[in-house]
């Protein structure tokens, strides 16, 4: 439905009707606060353009909703503009609180909730687990802080601050007592309007360490416990290596980075400081690759009986230099034919044979329930990460686990410990397959893998390309349209 505008006496403002309980105007077009003969009786008037405090009060969401879908965005003020944006932020607030009470009564109904629902979500979402988890601990958390939750409902204090909030409270562990926490949830949310997210987590600590001086030292082990590296993918055959890490350990590192940065340094050397330490980093890393040994010379472990190396799948004529197609690194993805040249500089290769049709590794079988090195290799190279739809973890990291559950009592094994059932599942997945929370099947002709859930749901796991075929970068100019040969018909 088109809204109507009409400009009544000064003394009026632009008012447009939106739902028989809300309506919004926009004084900021000239006209001053004021209700118009066009609004209906009882409605609540909102003045977009002089509004002077969000969240609104006391709104049903959907109320919001039609009265901001009503509003013509061009033809409105700045002020109004800018209003509606803090409005749509409520509404979307509100919803991602109605969304929280669904995920709670699935974690009422769900025995171990926090090992299945996510993986539940991650499907049904289309997201990584970790997004999972986090819907998942925001609906369980906020219901366990009815103040927070009153909040949250309300359109009061947005998701991202709700996050602030639960995670801080979490991390304080057990060191205060619940009279304490809900005084400081309490306290949080009644200043969480004021403060920007930073903001507030700087006021949320100070106030739990002042309840509880020694909560600073159990946060800072419940901390460090955290500690670990993560690789962020980013464009362009580049990469973020996050370290998170102690203080000190940090700063020791840093330390020795800028040094070895600094000795790098010669007459005629134009990189920048911050690429010297970056160079230095990847230095440290790729001379143990290189010999294969720590810093004090212990071998490094090996995994499924084979030397810890970068992974790099790319075609012979590539390498040869007959074609520019996109190479794949292990744990990374697609990368640039040239990135790929340069690391064959100083690799060790094996040939793997490739499905035409899928781009996948082909059958390799064994007659033992433990698959062979080669075998492995191939169903990691196939799968590329873990075959649970959504999973990034690598393959490499990855289990090899029997799609058809392995049968000892059987005399014959080859078809069993085989490229066609065998799978790369991470250790969480593993285990929820086994324990049957989820079923799996496989197309070998097309690589889809389809999961079901306890609820009977499916989601497909579609095959990782690991070889590009070369038709498949030609951009086919569509057929020259016939030339008429006469009158119709031709």
């Amino acid at each position: 439905m088109t809204a109507v505008l009409e400009w009544r006496a000064v003394d009026d403002p632009l008012v447009t009707p939106a739902s028989p309980s809300m309506v919004w105007a926009d004084s900021g077009r000239g006209a001053r606060p004021g209700v118009s003969p066009t609004v209906p009786a009882g409605a609540r008037v909102v003045d977009l353009g002089a509004v002077e405090e969000f969240p609104l009060p006391g709104v049903d969401v959907a109320a919001l909703v039609a009265m901001l879908g009503s509003v013509p965005v061009a033809e409105v003020s700045g002020a109004a503009l800018v209003n509606g944006v803090a409005a749509w932020q409520q509404v979307l607030t509100m919803v991602q609180a109605a969304q929280a009470v669904w995920v709670r009564e699935l974690e009422a109904r769900t025995p171990d909730a926090l090992r299945h629902v996510p993986d539940e979500l991650a499907c049904v979402l289309v997201s990584t687990k970790r997004h999972a988890e986090t819907v998942f601990l925001r609906a369980w958390g906020t219901g366990q802080h009815p103040a927070l939750n009153d909040a949250w409902t309300a359109g009061a204090i947005d998701t991202r601050k709700v996050d602030v909030i639960l995670d801080e409270i979490h991390r304080s562990g057990t060191a205060l007592s619940a009279h304490e926490v809900d005084a400081a949830v309490s306290d949080a949310v009644d200043r969480a309007a004021e403060l920007t997210g930073p903001q507030l987590t700087r006021h949320l600590r100070a106030t739990l360490i002042a309840a509880d001086p020694a909560v600073a030292e159990q946060r800072r082990l419940v901390e460090r416990q955290r500690r670990g590296v993560f690789l962020e993918l980013a464009p362009d055959a580049m990469a973020r290596l996050i370290a998170y890490l102690p203080a000190a350990d940090a700063t020791a590192a840093f330390t020795a980075i800028d040094a070895l940065a600094g000795h790098a340094a010669i007459d005629g050397d134009t990189r920048s400081i911050d690429q010297r330490r970056a160079d230095a980093f990847s230095d440290v890393f790729t001379s143990i690759l290189d010999r294969q040994t720590t810093p004090d010379g212990t071998p490094l472990p090996t995994r499924h009986g084979q030397r810890v190396a970068l992974q790099v799948t790319v075609a012979a004529s590539t390498l040869a230099g007959l074609d520019d197609r996109p190479a794949m690194l292990g744990s990374y993805g697609p990368i640039p034919a040239q990135v790929a040249r340069e690391l064959a500089q100083d690799a060790t290769w094996r040939r793997l044979l490739t499905d035409p049709t899928t781009g996948q590794a082909r059958n390799v079988g064994t007659h033992s329930y433990r698959p062979g090195a080669d075998l492995t290799r191939t169903v990691q190279a196939r799968d590329v990460t873990c075959t649970f739809p959504g999973c990034r973890q690598p393959a490499t990291r990855c289990e090899i686990d029997h799609r058809t559950p392995y049968d000892h009592t059987r005399t014959t094994s080859g078809d069993q410990t085989c490229e066609a059932n065998l799978h790369s599942l991470c250790t969480h997945h593993h285990q929820a397959k086994t324990k049957g929370w989820w079923q799996v099947t496989h197309n070998h002709h097309t690589g889809i893998s389809t999961w079901t859930d306890r609820h009977g749901l499916t989601y497909a796991r579609h095959p990782i390309p690991i070889h590009t075929t070369p038709d498949a970068l030609i951009h086919r100019r569509r057929s020259a349209p016939r030339a008429d040969s006469g009158d119709p018909p031709f």
